[in-house]
């Protein structure tokens, strides 16, 4: 695709997309950091415009959040231990964003069991949950088959439900009709 024709898909692709990438960034790391975040995701996804499947392209820009947020992450946590380094760090007593958010009981164990989990369980329960994605989108999101998506969504559900509730047993959850 030329120049000129791909200036009015990328215009496009921003104003139909950028409003659900900065709620994804939101719920990952706040409002402030997530406009910057997602400022980046469209930056790169116009600099990588030939490789844009335009089909799937909300997946896609989800793909390039992860990373951007990852990146995000891994710098924080070198300015982080530099600053404990230099004895100068405190430790910062905000709440995290989804604390800020989600007041009740009910929501605030379902938060803390949800972080009880391994990343890469929160990731794609986050994705299927909060983000409303079906198997095809997460797997696109994520780099990895549909059926390796579906499965790791099956098993991180089965981890989270005894997580929120420990009476639950394995073969209680296999007995439902896995």
């Amino acid at each position: 695709m030329n120049q000129n024709q791909s200036g009015p898909r990328l215009a496009e692709m921003f104003s139909s997309y950028y409003e659900e990438v900065l709620a994804f960034c939101a719920r990952r790391v706040g409002r402030g950091e997530a406009e910057d975040a997602a400022a980046d995701v469209f930056t790169i996804a116009v600099r990588r415009a030939e490789e844009i499947d335009w089909t799937t392209v909300r997946p896609w820009l989800y793909g390039i959040a992860r990373g951007v947020l990852a990146n995000r992450w891994r710098a924080l946590q070198r300015r982080q231990r530099l600053l404990m380094r230099m004895a100068t760090f405190t430790q910062s007593t905000s709440e995290p964003p989804a604390d800020v958010v989600v007041r009740r009981v009910e929501d605030h164990e379902a938060l803390v069991a949800l972080q009880r989990l391994r990343a890469n369980d929160r990731e794609i329960l986050m994705l299927a949950a909060w983000e409303e994605m079906s198997g095809p989108e997460i797997a696109q999101t994520l780099g990895i088959t549909v059926s390796a998506a579906e499965q790791r969504l099956h098993r991180a559900k089965k981890r989270y439900a005894r997580v929120l509730d420990p009476q639950v047993t394995a073969s209680s959850l296999t007995s439902e009709g896995t």
